[in-house]
């Protein structure tokens, strides 16, 4: 593998296999690089890397494997608490080491709104760790097990944002449109931490030593979602090395592996419709796990052999669906009669399929369903076959299920939009010649100081405002993957200090024009309060954990339930989706009695009612599809009697 990038980011959609794709790359660099240092690297801690690899990992680098020489592969999870604690230090120093010129506030009233910013840089640390230990030399090369979709280009976002804010700092004028002239250079740890800036975001813009490696499954969400993060990429012109598209069925062991096959083809020729390079690898039985298995899969992948052989033909395409039992095994207990439904877990388990099924079914049951994406890259439209926005708009063809797209960017933008216009009424026009205050510019800007995903209280205004209205019966939330959910879940609790914060210096300055941005603040805190005393109420929210039937599935969805549970949110069930339905074809016998094993793993482990809801063909789009795929749900087991919410 003749690789001249030294930093390597695998990411897209969850569930697409960016853990085995990086650690199998990481180990062919190592085969074809052996006196090279190689780092293996997590950038979101979950455990991932660690279930793959059988061996615990922390934030200090772990020789795997020897090379020749000091040459190696290692390998981290990186700990983002750690690595912001030092820049944080460094952001306050810079913001303060000279004179700060206020037009309004006092300096320490400018020195809070600062330190409420540099108290959330955790991601841009670890952004700035990983080109350091390349630039440092620490390690010849680097690859990274990164993040889903939306969480990759917010991620990617954070140095162009922390320059942006220095350029308030300084009372930097923004350059002119297609302006080659470089902005001011000053002087002393400011000047040190803009550099720094630019030069990280040189850095994932190289081709020559950057590369994103995009991960992909060969299915409608994810399919919606690759070519969504493939756009955001090349808007911010970020190399994209290729794309690999994992679990690609051979179609060769009978009629069912064929037809699955045929699902997948129209999505592969997608993928090589966008101009870089598509690699296939086929999907095994039974994914590879622990260094031996990962390494065997890595040598597959290098010779290139499976692409070719995985080549789709013209005449490939989609088999009819597979007709639902007319009776599951088990009938599926009913979801509970909460308000709120959260279909939660890792990307690429369904969750999507699973909330729109279960909100058709709802709407037909009980009247007026409220369905909401909070997944910045959206999937409802394409499983309900319906043109979505930003509004409540009715699914044609139901009686009440509405459904909206939350559109974040747009909400954002127009909050920051909403706060320069009551700046501006606060501390007058901007004029030309009008002498710096940076008090001034704080405030016009304020939001973007606010904490990483502060964005997501879009999400919370949606659903708190659907809460107070009692238009809608039931309102099911489709959020985004794990990682995602968990910092929506946790941001009641980031933004209630940030906006606390920020309030209470814009309340003390109340008669001096500041009043109607308190107002606005409060009232956003208001909601942020709505929306944590929902979700921790059982009898106003249920926690619905999708899963895939996975060995690897097994930990991360443990650790989910854990997390919920010690947030004192409430868990209802396990879904393990697209389980194989019974056949005589042993290949899919094989993978349909692992993914009951699996399943029934769950139902031991976690404690809690397991729900299967089987494949059905192809993937379920559009409200026929749909109801039919609710109601072929079953338990796994008899349910005990369940109390009612």
């Amino acid at each position: 593998m003749s690789e001249t990038k030294v930093l390597h980011l695998f990411g897209g959609k969850g569930g697409a296999g960016k853990t085995t794709l990086s650690t199998a790359f990481a180990l062919n660099l190592l085969e074809t690089n052996g006196k090279e240092k190689i780092l293996l690297t997590s950038f979101d801690s979950n455990g991932g890397l660690s279930d793959l690899l059988k061996k615990k990992l922390s934030g200090k680098p772990t020789k795997l494997l020897p090379g020749k020489g000091t040459g190696g592969l290692f390998a981290s999870e990186l700990e983002h608490a750690a690595l912001a604690e030092p820049l944080a230090a460094k952001v306050k120093a810079a913001f303060t080491e000279k004179v700060l010129k206020s037009q309004l506030l006092a300096d320490d009233d400018v020195k809070k709104l600062l330190e409420a910013y540099a108290s959330n840089l955790g991601e841009v640390a670890a952004l700035f760790h990983l080109v350091e230990l390349i630039e440092t030399k620490q390690f010849d090369r680097v690859v990274v097990d990164g993040l889903g979709a939306s969480h990759t280009v917010r991620a990617l976002d954070h140095a162009v944002l922390l320059r942006k804010l220095i350029s308030l700092q300084r009372g930097e004028k923004p350059p002119r449109a297609g302006s080659k002239t470089p902005p001011p250079r000053g002087d002393g740890q400011l000047e040190v931490l803009a550099q720094r800036c630019e030069s990280v975001t040189a850095f994932i813009k190289d081709e020559a030593r950057f590369g994103f490696h995009l991960c992909a499954l060969a299915e409608p969400v994810p399919e919606a979602q690759v070519r969504w993060l493939f756009t955001q990429l090349r808007e911010r012109n970020i190399p994209i090395a290729r794309i690999i598209a994992d679990q690609i069925e051979d179609g060769k062991d009978s009629r069912e592996v064929a037809n699955r096959r045929g699902l997948q083809a129209p999505h592969v020729r997608k993928f090589q419709s966008l101009g870089v390079p598509v690699e296939l690898l086929q999907r095994r039985i039974v994914g590879p796990r622990g260094l031996d298995e990962v390494k065997k899969f890595g040598k597959d992948w290098a010779s290139g052999k499976e692409t070719k052989a995985l080549a789709f033909s013209a005449a490939e395409g989609p088999p009819a669906l597979v007709r639902a039992p007319g009776m599951p095994p088990i009938a599926a207990p009913p979801l509970p009669p909460t308000r709120f439904l959260f279909f939660v877990g890792g990307g690429g388990v369904g969750k999507s399929s699973c909330a729109a099924a279960a909100a058709v079914t709802l709407t037909e049951k009980e009247g007026p369903v409220l369905l909401l994406s909070a997944d910045p890259a959206h999937s409802l439209s394409d499983v309900l076959l319906s043109r979505l926005t930003d509004t409540e708009t009715q699914v044609k063809g139901t009686k009440g299920l509405y459904a909206r797209e939350i559109d974040f960017a747009t909400w954002y933008g127009n909050l920051r939009k909403k706060f320069k216009e009551r700046a501006e009424a606060a501390f007058g026009p901007e004029q030309k010649g009008q002498e710096f205050a940076l008090d001034r510019e704080l405030v016009r800007n304020l939001w973007e100081l606010a904490p990483t995903g502060m964005d997501e209280l879009a999400a919370m205004s949606t659903v708190t405002d659907a809460l107070v209205q009692e238009r809608f019966k039931r309102i099911v939330i489709d959020p985004a993957p794990t990682g995602n959910t968990m910092r929506l879940l946790e941001l009641p609790a980031v933004a209630k200090q940030w906006l606390t914060t920020v309030l209470a210096i814009f309340t003390k300055y109340r008669a001096k024009g500041l009043g109607p941005m308190a107002d606005e603040l409060a009232a956003i805190l208001k909601h942020v309060q709505r929306f944590e005393a929902a979700i921790l109420n059982p009898n106003e929210c249920r926690f619905v954990v999708v899963t895939r039937g996975e060995e690897l599935a097994m930990p991360p969805v443990e650790r989910l339930v854990e997390y919920l549970k010690a947030k004192k949110l409430p868990v209802e069930r396990v879904l393990v989706n697209r389980v194989l339905p019974k056949t005589t074809c042993p290949v899919t016998e094989e993978r349909r009695n692992n993914e009951l094993a699996v399943a029934k793993a769950f139902e031991k482990k976690i404690g809690l009612q397991v729900t299967v809801a089987p494949a059905l063909g192809r993937h379920p789009a559009g409200l026929r599809e749909l109801k039919a795929f609710r109601t072929s749900w079953y338990a796994l087991s008899v349910p005990a009697k369940i109390k009612a919410a």
